[in-house]
């Protein structure tokens, strides 16, 4: 039973049971720790979307919106993600806290990352289809 439950774990983790398809809804919530950008979903219809980002982890995170060809595992550039194609941003996310960003956002693939110093390397990014 704790083999199941450990399994289940990680593959909610990487977002096998977790995130849906691309939904009709204009509104994202994502997690974020250090570890991981979760969306509860992995994309939105073109237009306004609305993103309500919340902190789970036990440090200061941000959320930051790209549009990129890339996937968003390939953007380091240095130390950071390269943020070339940054269409918005929610700075300062303190652990426990919520904060809300609307981007209007035309079709195409982006990246969701948070890009504080280290955080991207740790694997803090996630990507994301606007249909």
């Amino acid at each position: 039973v704790l083999g199941t439950v450990v399994v289940a774990g990680i593959l909610l983790a990487v977002g096998v049971f977790g995130a849906s398809a691309v939904t009709s809804k204009p509104l994202v919530a994502v997690q974020v720790d250090e570890f991981s950008v979760f969306p509860g979903t992995q994309g939105a219809p073109k237009g306004k979307v609305r993103f309500v980002v919340t902190n789970i982890g036990s440090i200061k995170h941000e959320f930051v919106v790209l549009r990129t060809a890339k996937p968003a595992g390939n953007l380091l550039k240095g130390a950071e993600a390269d943020e070339s194609g940054n269409v918005g941003e929610i700075g300062g996310i303190d652990p426990g806290q919520a904060k809300t960003v609307i981007i209007k956002l035309s079709a195409g693939h982006y990246s969701l990352i948070c890009n504080l110093p280290g955080h991207y390397k740790t694997g803090q990014f996630a990507d994301f289809y606007v249909r």
